[in-house]
């Protein structure tokens, strides 16, 4: 086989082989990411809890707080829920991510924040 058909047949592989990559991509996308700071959410909840917290509380006060923290845990779920279903994206906790570019992974932290402190 001569040189000529060696570099045909390659480069015919070559770009059978960048469609068939590209058409996969086309079809099978990447699930797109998004962020949300959950730690600041739940830091900044349990600041407001502890405000509320006094040395000498009674059993009904306390009990109202264990059940507002107990309230805010399932709302803080329920909303994570719904803000990825709105957006269509797998939600990551950012503080999993190490490096981040502004341009390709969105923050929906305030979403989230203000799903979790509305009295629905």
């Amino acid at each position: 086989m001569s040189t000529f058909a060696h570099f045909v047949t390659g480069a015919v592989a070559a770009a059978f082989a960048i469609a068939v990559v590209a058409g996969w991509q086309h079809f099978h996308p990447a699930p797109m990411m998004a962020k949300v700071d959950i730690i600041g959410i739940v830091t900044s909840q349990q600041k407001i809890l502890a405000a509320q917290m006094k040395p000498v509380m009674d059993q009904k006060a306390q009990a109202e707080i264990i059940e507002s923290a107990s309230r805010f845990g399932k709302n803080l779920d329920v909303a994570l829920t719904q803000v990825a279903s709105e957006c269509k994206c797998t939600i990551i906790n950012s503080a999993a991510i190490i490096k981040d570019s502004p341009s390709t992974t969105y923050d929906y932290t305030q979403r989230v924040r203000e799903l979790t402190l509305s009295d629905k």
